[in-house]
């Protein structure tokens, strides 16, 4: 049996005065059985299966901050498998989290701040770990641009809405430069904060790190995939073709000397194949 432990130094003695001194405590005892100071709310959702997820407001000063826990359970062998061989045969799938946060932090792709973690490992079999997180700031790109169209916003509109869609493609292409991809790597999943007026530069988090992974083999057509969710996702809210290639302009970037209509093919083709089965299953239910 294997325990390792994790905090970022700059949250030790704010754990520690929480109560939380050692994360690996949170293996086998929920939050509210261990006491910890602040209000704590399981976010119970399905299909999360051995998986927990909690919200917790830690006090700081005259406020509060809003951190996340993600507790797993024992992975069984599906879980396992897959573990070993997208992430890690050493870590835990909570540990994965936590050691990407940090990758991306590195590489000045913002994502979600690792504060804490913990894993409890037994040759590759993982008996359960966690991880701490930040609060991503923002909401999910989605619903933010849903919401600026419906009130007509200025940053939905001419150089403003083009500006955004070249932003959000350096991010991508900048997430994609650490060598990691994505296997959800819908709008839902960026988070953003946008200057309605359309003035200040867009913010995006990549969150869910989860599903983040590096491959082995066949990288493009990974990215391929990644990029196909994104433009489906984008159609969905209204995304135009002259949005749709101004971003993926600026993702490959002027140096590459791949056509771009190659990369467009591809992901619309699969971008069509990813908008029909969602249509699928909605007329199914």
């Amino acid at each position: 049996m294997s325990i390792g432990e994790y905090i970022a130094p700059a949250w030790r003695e704010r754990l520690a005065a929480a109560g939380l001194a050692r994360p690996a405590d949170l293996l086998d005892h929920s939050p509210l059985e261990l006491g910890l100071a602040g209000k704590w709310e399981c976010l119970a959702k399905p299909g999360l299966g051995r998986r927990e997820r909690w919200r917790w407001e830690l006090p700081n000063g005259a406020g509060s901050e809003l951190l996340y826990l993600k507790r797993y359970g024992p992975a069984d062998w599906r879980s396992t498998w897959d573990r070993v061989l997208r992430q890690s045969a050493r870590h835990a799938r909570a540990w994965w989290e936590c050691d990407q946060s940090r990758l991306l932090s590195a590489a000045h792709v913002a994502a979600p701040q690792a504060i804490a973690a913990a894993e409890d490992m037994r040759g590759i079999s993982e008996r359960g770990s966690i991880v701490l997180l930040s609060a991503a700031e923002g909401d999910a790109f989605d619903r933010v641009w849903a919401r600026a169209a419906e009130a007509n916003e200025a940053v939905v509109h001419g150089r403003a809405r083009h500006h955004v869609a070249i932003a959000l493609a350096r991010f991508i292409a900048a997430f994609h430069a650490t060598g990691l991809c994505h296997r959800d790597l819908y709008l839902c999943h960026v988070f953003t904060k946008l200057d309605l007026g359309g003035r200040a530069a867009p913010q995006f988090t990549l969150i869910d790190l989860a599903r983040t992974f590096r491959p082995r083999w066949r990288r493009l057509r990974w990215i391929i995939k990644d990029l196909s969710q994104l433009d489906a996702s984008a159609r969905q809210i209204g995304a135009r073709r002259t949005d749709r290639l101004r971003f993926l302009h600026a993702y490959l970037g002027r140096s590459l000397k791949t056509s771009i209509r190659a990369y467009a093919r591809r992901v619309v083709r699969k971008s069509d194949w990813i908008l029909a089965r969602i249509a699928r299953k909605s007329r199914s239910t």
